[in-house]
């Protein structure tokens, strides 16, 4: 049975960096990772500067 969580990945590099980052954190939990749909991204700016990029995610895993 597939279940879909929503998680947040961060990143000071990329929005496909801070994807992998909040998939990994599964995979590091032991979880099963089927599939994953971004569901929203945006971003920091800090002193006139892009500080970091950050993802909502729905990740299929199985329970």
């Amino acid at each position: 049975m597939l279940t879909m969580l929503e998680v947040v990945g961060t990143s000071t590099k990329s929005f496909s960096d801070a994807v992998r980052t909040a998939v990994d954190r599964l995979l590091e939990d032991g979880k099963r990772v089927h599939f994953f749909e971004v569901i929203e991204q945006r971003g920091a700016v800090r002193e006139g500067k892009l500080k970091e990029f950050q993802v909502k995610v729905k990740i299929a895993v199985e329970m």
